[in-house]
């Protein structure tokens, strides 16, 4: 009886592979486990440019839409809220499926929460973690515009989810605000998902997406296991959550070379 069991389940885990245009194989696995680029019209992006708070942005979507507690771990909230870089598919829980990314716009990226941050401050916060990954990338290269970022600058970021080529329903989320007045922002963030939440549950993601909170987040394993999965060799995710700590850590030549650059993103957005 226990080996039919085991062979019922194991074949209920099977994939089946479909033809697809007769061309590429596609794998569809039994209980709704897709492949991440099949997405839906109503699914919900978290788009920035990297270190523009994607990932907090990814841990209050998990608190605020699905209630997520202070037990919820890393594993569970990359689960409901899939980062498309490092999942090759996901369950459709809702109606509704949310995304992280750092793409430029995409025809079927129709709902968009869009992160902005301080160039500066972002680009800085790169350069450090790139550097607790082992790899050294200068300040120099960063801010004087020699190394793309996912293919990119952040002007030129910016400037494409502005411009809005396939008329996506955008929210832009100041990182900053996120910072000084979370409570503010969560209620924008409620409107634009058309979903409603008390001001106590309000308060309770503000306490469960904190500075400290997810500071004391990397001391559990999960947090320790993904460090190692994508090569930390030192230092923390989450670094300092401050504002503007560039101007003590960054030349001034090259924040003028980098806002020279930067041009209207640059003074529109910071």
């Amino acid at each position: 009886m226990r080996h039919k069991i085991k062979r019922i389940v194991k074949n209920f885990l099977k994939p089946k592979v479909l033809p697809y245009n007769n061309v590429v194989p596609k794998i569809v696995f039994h209980g709704g486990l897709i492949q991440i680029n099949d997405t839906q019209p109503e699914d919900v992006f978290i788009v920035g440019f990297p270190k523009s708070g994607n990932t907090l942005m990814q841990h209050i979507i998990a608190h605020l839409v699905y209630g997520l507690n202070e037990e919820g771990s890393r594993s569970i909230i990359n689960l409901i809220a899939p980062d498309i870089y490092a999942s090759s598919h996901y369950f459709r829980f809702n109606d509704v499926c949310y995304f992280k990314s750092h793409e430029r716009p995409q025809p079927h990226y129709k709902k968009v929460i869009y992160l902005l941050r301080d160039g500066r401050e972002a680009l800085l916060s790169y350069h450090h973690m790139m550097k607790n990954m082992g790899k050294e990338v200068s300040l120099n290269d960063l801010y004087s515009g020699n190394i793309k970022i996912y293919g990119g600058l952040w002007h030129e970021h910016i400037e494409d989810w502005k411009s809005n080529p396939y008329n996506a329903d955008i929210l832009f989320v100041r990182f900053e605000n996120l910072k000084n007045d979370k409570l503010q922002e969560l209620k924008r963030i409620c409107n634009f998902l058309k979903i409603e939440r008390s001001n106590t549950e309000l308060k309770k993601v503000v306490q469960l997406t904190s500075f400290n909170h997810m500071k004391s987040l990397e001391q559990r394993t999960d947090w320790k296991n993904m460090k190692k999965e994508v090569l930390f060799k030192t230092g923390n995710f989450v670094r300092k959550g401050e504002l503007k700590s560039y101007i003590n850590e960054v030349p001034e030549e090259l924040i003028r070379k980098f806002e020279k650059a930067s041009k209207n993103s640059f003074y529109s957005f910071v």
